[in-house]
């Protein structure tokens, strides 16, 4: 529990604060209650309302909130999630670079429009996944932390291994902080299924 807490410590450290023209999409769905935090004043997230750069937003228990970016990149927050978008170039409806962290189960449903070379990666508390325009989930499962590919490919990786994702329905799952990501394996219908259901409207 010790390494968690200080894996999210890390995770939501101290950021610049979110400015009027650094908007990074907005909220598209929304079930129960959402929150943005900027240096520690809260507001409620309701559909239409912008996300900033360096916002935290959360979902309280049974709450669902799903973001657009500019570049239609979806990202679905489950029940007591959180995330913050720490770097997002969007030009010329073709995104350069975007980085967030996340904790909780999340679904990314990625926009297609990416240069060669661009650079879309989530950090966890668990591992860092990058992102090659996709379609996949992550978060909580079974005990562990796992990682599911619903579309596309991903990288999974931390200090301790690295392992890839490239055919529909595969999963790895990570026991906790400095633990390596496990075999990859075809997950059972019935585990994508309770996946999926954690960020489900």
């Amino acid at each position: 529990m010790l390494r968690t807490a200080l894996a999210l410590a890390t995770l939501f450290c101290a950021s610049a604060p979110a400015l009027a023209d650094d908007q990074a999409g907005a909220v598209s769905q929304a079930k129960g209650t959402a929150t943005g935090s900027v240096e520690g004043a809260k507001h409620p997230l309701d559909v239409g309302t912008s996300v900033f750069m360096n916002e935290v937003l959360a979902t309280a228990a049974a709450a669902r909130l799903e973001v657009t970016l500019l570049d239609t990149t979806k990202l679905t927050l489950g029940e007591k999630a959180q995330l913050r978008i720490d770097s997002f170039v969007y030009s010329g409806k073709r995104t350069r670079t975007l980085r967030f962290a996340a904790v909780g189960a999340l679904r990314m449903i990625s926009s297609g429009e990416k240069p060669p070379g661009a650079q879309v990666v989530m950090r966890t508390p668990v591992v860092e996944i990058g992102i090659r325009g996709t379609d996949f989930w992550t978060g909580p499962i079974d005990g562990q932390f796992g990682v599911l590919l619903l579309e596309g490919a991903v990288s999974v990786s931390n200090a301790a291994a690295a392992v890839v994702l490239d055919q529909p329905g595969e999963g790895t799952n990570i026991a906790g902080p400095g633990s390596a990501p496990g075999p990859v394996t075809q997950w059972p219908q019935q585990k994508v299924d309770r996946a999926l259901a954690e960020v489900a409207f």
